[in-house]
């Protein structure tokens, strides 16, 4: 009885699956790896960007209240120094906060002009309350209150800049996913062809001989 597929046939057949197989399983290991790339860039998000907005945000609105405790001519001695310790205490811990998360060289360079001109802000505070040359150290708190603001908004300048960076990654891992489905899904495809015209010729060897005679 002739025939449908030859020897040599069958085995370029088996390359095929084979190199198929092997195909779909660098596939998987590829979409893997980009899953696993795509959380890390989810979380840098949140932790590196998200939250470092965050404390900058608060930085700022600490440094405007002690701008007005400065103009309020009202407030006690005493009450002025409890109040301006307690937004310095929440300062500290916002920068040991901010300094916990991923800074690019960019960043470190900004986040240093800002600690410098909190450094300075906080000599000509202390001066200006010593009441020596008080209209001197005014102007050098309003200095160094409008570097550390410039030294703020180039933080978050860097901040939206380098969370779009993460979200256009993002994207382009999730549209290689897409892709790599579908190629996936193409390679089961080939495969369950392969598989079907090995099964259906007379000559495969899930149909015992007898049962073969028997059909024809």
């Amino acid at each position: 009885m002739k025939q449908f597929i030859s020897i040599k046939e069958k085995r370029v057949a088996a390359i095929v699956l084979f190199v198929v197989l092997a195909g779909i399983g660098l596939n998987q290991l590829w979409h893997e790896k980009e899953y696993a790339q795509l959380g890390k860039n989810m979380a840098s998000l949140y932790q590196d960007r998200l939250m470092p907005s965050g404390y900058l945000f608060e930085i700022s609105d600490h440094l405007y209240q002690k701008k007005i405790l400065h103009m309020n001519e009202a407030v006690s001695t005493e009450e002025l120094t409890a109040q301006l310790q307690k937004h310095d205490i929440a300062v500290m811990r916002l920068i040991d906060a901010y300094e916990k998360t991923y800074l690019t060289k960019d960043e470190q360079q900004h986040w240093k002009a800002l600690l410098t001109s909190l450094a300075a802000y906080k000599t000509a505070e202390q001066n200006w309350r010593a009441g020596s040359n008080t209209f001197a150290y005014e102007q050098l708190l309003d200095k160094h209150f409008r570097q550390a603001q410039a030294a703020l908004n180039n933080l978050n300048d860097v901040q939206a800049r380098e969370g779009s960076v993460l979200q256009h990654n993002s994207k382009a891992i999730i549209n290689h996913t897409v892709i790599q489905s579908y190629l996936q899904i193409a390679m089961l495809v080939i495969i369950a062809v392969i598989a079907a015209i090995l099964l259906l010729a007379r000559d495969n060897p899930f149909f015992p001989a007898e049962r073969k005679a028997a059909l024809n």
